[in-house]
């Protein structure tokens, strides 16, 4: 007898959903938070990122050497399936979006194509441009005066986001607090993930990286989602 599209559906529900971690990781808490946000139960497994090679890890995620985040799924489809590890945080936190469709929704509804091409550039844009100045100023940067540099090209970008974000998802449209307006979206949780190392940095360079009155969104965003975490 052939299933009907709700068995179908009931069936293909995840049984066991795994992420891997590591402390300190903003690219990890992302896909951690948008977990939490949906009420999502799941295992959280905290990878010592100085032993990989000696975890799983690094066969769940060998084209990344091992990198965090990794989420593991296991749905019961009726093939025996393990559950497909994914990678990469933007990737996760679209899949967590598709999944798991309750609100709150990262990404605009496809009734609003532009809002949700919008958002994933951003995102996009975070992970390319911005992500990597901050490790930069975190942990790579071997004097002060690198350190100095890279902050002030992280702020630098972080300003051509803030005028993307006027743009593209205006106040007097949206309302606020955050980016995506009323709840946290797909922004909202990569720069609330990110809110406690630009506090660090902030704290190592002695300058404020997001400063309310230059980056108002951005500002407004992270300090709404560390009230609403």
């Amino acid at each position: 007898m052939a299933m009907t599209t709700a068995a179908v559906a009931a069936a293909a529900q995840p049984k066991e959903v795994k992420l891997y971690g590591a402390w300190g990781s903003a690219h990890a808490a992302m896909p951690r938070n948008a977990l939490e946000l949906k009420g999502v139960r799941y295992e959280y497994v905290e990878e010592d990122l100085e032993r990989k090679s000696e975890t799983l890890l690094l066969r769940l995620n060998p084209a990344h050497a091992g990198k965090v985040p990794v989420l593991v799924v296991v749905v019961d489809d009726g093939g025996g399936g393990g559950g497909c590890p994914l990678a990469e945080s933007l990737v996760i936190l679209e899949y967590v979006d598709e999944v798991w469709p309750q609100a709150p929704r990262l990404l605009p509804p496809p009734s609003s194509p532009r809002a949700r091409a919008a958002a994933r550039f951003w995102a996009r844009f975070f992970h390319g441009e911005v992500s990597p100045l901050s490790r930069a100023a975190a942990v790579l940067a071997p004097t002060p005066e690198e350190r100095a540099e890279a902050v002030r090209e992280m702020k630098a970008r972080m300003a051509v986001m803030e005028a993307g974000f006027e743009r593209d998802f205006p106040s007097s449209v949206v309302g606020g607090p955050f980016v995506h307006g009323a709840t946290p979206g797909l922004l909202d949780v990569i720069l609330g993930s990110c809110a406690a190392g630009t506090r660090a940095i902030s704290a190592m360079a002695g300058e404020e990286v997001v400063e309310p009155d230059a980056l108002p969104h951005v500002h407004a965003s992270m300090a709404a989602f560390d009230e609403r975490l």
